[in-house]
Formats: C-alpha cells, structure tokens, sequence
C-alpha cells in the first residue's frame, strides 16, 4: 500500500504538471486563433499580483504566422500609469516556435516589448490598452488589472516555520439578512506553505435555520492577500448560498478542515522523489474557524 506522504508527493507534482498544462493550452489557443484567422494579434501580459517595490515585467507581444519585418512594426504605444518606475525599456525581441493544427505544421513568430517596471504603492491599478501598426493595421492589446500588496515581512513559503501560519476563515456577505434572502458564505484558506490538499470538512448548519446552495467555483486561483501584517496566499475553497428561514437568531457552525502540508527535501532530484516515493513530508494540520451567528428579520 502506497504511504500518504508518497501520495501528496505525486499529488503535489501532477498538480504542479497540471498547471503547466494548463498555461500551453491557454498559449496554443491564442497561437491556434493566429493560425486560424492567418492574422497577427497582439496580447499583453504581466503578473496579476505583485508587492510594493518588487520588480516584474510587462510584455506586449505580437504573434504572426508570418515573419515580419522591423518596417511592418510601426507606432507602438505603450501607457504606463502614474506612480510606476520604468527601470528598464521598452526592449524588442523576437522569437519564433512551430505548432501542428489539425495535421497542418505552422511557424508562429513573434516580437515581445518588454518593460521592467516597479510600483511603491499598494492598491490595484490598470495598465491600458496598448496600440501597434502591423502592416497598416491598427492592433490594440487587452487591458491588464495589477494588484500590489504591501512588502511582507516574509514572502509565502519562505519561512522555515511557514506551516504554522495556515489558516481558515469564514465571511458573510449580511450578518442581518432577511427571511428567504441569499447570504454568501465563503469558506478561505491563508498560508504562506505549500498546502497540497484539504481534506475532512466539518460545517454544520441547520436545515431548521437555512437552506443552502453550493456554489461551483470556477477558475479558481491563488491569489496574494497582506494580512496579519504579511503576505498570505489565499484561496476560497467552499462557497455557499444561505437562505434563512426564519426570523431571529441564527447561526452556523464553526469550520474544521484538514491541511496536508508539504515539507520539501530540496537535496533530493525531483524525478526520483516522483518515481521513488517522493521528496517531500506531509503534514496534516488540522485548522479551525469560529462559527458565525446571525439576527435575521422580514
């Protein structure tokens, strides 16, 4: 019988290839698209969540299938917003790579105009659409939203103790709701480690008191939150409907849930770990969240 730490080690790669999956086939769909349509798009692209101060790229990338020369490049227009620090650019590259559709092999070549910028401030910020000139023909790129969180004392999965910091919590969207109206309750994970499951969860709620709907999560990612004055990655990992049935006080159950942790033996190469039973320990760390009462009237 495979031991449970074997398991989370796979589980933990297949996820990780998964991932990686998942980013060539959103790649492939836009070359895909270039192919298709045989015309060049323009695309932007940047990390949707960022700390004050740190350095990161903004990339504006043209795809063609066909090779196109510095004189069909003309006119590109680039707006940074106020408060950012252009450190470097914008730089031209190119490059080039071959993909088979349908049976049909194609040359895909592009030009990337890189930035290297840093923002101080914390707050969400657009970058703008982008514009160049291919061949007389005016292309605009999609606009990018930013989130910068403020500069942790520790940065998620860089503290040896980071297991510890893994938590749950429960929010509301009405603590005061009325009878047969909706409350949204999200169930969320904070950690700064590498969580590679959840596991057991125990909510009660009374069906005397609420009629529930679960809510399906879609393209669900991890996203970077300052809280407890550092950074946390975060995730919703249950989200319900709530319907109240009756008027008075109401209330929901507190929140268990297993997390099973990984702690990674760096000395190890990953491709034995993966066929030798894996790299990595696995601790089960039971988290819990105090329930939540609520005053529900007409």
């Amino acid at each position: 019988m495979m031991d449970k730490v074997s398991v989370h080690a796979k589980r933990a790669f297949l996820s990780k290839l998964l991932i990686v999956q998942i980013c060539c086939l959103y790649a492939i769909g836009i070359t895909a698209k270039t192919y298709a349509n045989n015309v060049p798009t323009f695309t932007a692209s940047a990390p949707e969540n960022i700390e004050a101060g740190d350095q990161f790229r903004l990339m504006f990338t043209v795809s063609s299938t066909k090779e196109l020369a510095d004189a069909d490049l003309t006119r590109f227009s680039a707006s940074i917003p106020e408060g950012f620090t252009v450190l470097m650019g914008p730089s031209r590259s190119r490059a080039s790579k071959t993909q088979v559709f349908n049976g049909n092999t194609a040359s895909i070549y592009q030009v990337t105009y890189t930035y290297i910028l840093s923002v101080p401030q914390v707050g969400t910020f657009t970058i703008p659409t982008a514009s160049i000139t291919v061949k007389g023909e005016k292309l605009r790129s999609q606009p990018l939203v930013l989130t910068v969180t403020p500069a942790g004392q520790s940065s998620p999965e860089s503290d040896p103790q980071s297991w510890m910091n893994t938590i749950v919590t429960m929010s509301v969207s009405e603590r005061s709701p009325r009878v047969n109206t909706p409350v949204v309750l999200e169930c969320k994970l904070y950690t700064t480690a590498p969580v590679d499951s959840l596991a057991n969860m125990d909510l009660y709620i009374s069906p005397d008191e609420f009629k529930v709907e679960p809510v399906v999560l879609q393209n669900n990612q991890w996203q970077i939150e300052h809280r407890f004055g550092k950074n946390y990655k975060a995730i919703v990992f249950r989200k319900l409907l709530l319907y109240p049935l009756r008027t008075g006080e109401l209330r929901i159950g507190n929140l268990h849930v297993d997390a099973y942790i990984r702690k990674v033996d760096e000395t190890i190469d990953p491709l034995d770990a993966f066929f030798n039973d894996g790299n990595a320990a696995s601790t089960k760390k039971r988290l819990h969240c105090t329930g939540i009462t609520f005053h529900a009237h007409e």
